[in-house]
């Protein structure tokens, strides 16, 4: 392993600490993206296009 200006080696390991702080913050920071999707809601015409969809289908299943 490289070594530092002192002629130390550098630690590389990575501590089971270090793993869950990693994963707390990924979990934090995909629930903050997530909530900020659903807090957005869906758009009118997204809407107004699966209830188009759903319009269709039925009357392809009416025939």
């Amino acid at each position: 392993m490289p070594g530092d200006k002192t002629g130390h080696k550098k630690h590389t390991k990575t501590t089971d600490a270090q793993k869950e702080n990693a994963s707390t913050l990924i979990a934090t920071k995909l629930r903050g993206y997530y909530e900020s999707i659903v807090e957005e809601g869906t758009p009118d015409h997204f809407l107004d296009l699966l209830e188009r969809l759903d319009e269709a289908e039925r009357k392809h299943k009416a025939k």
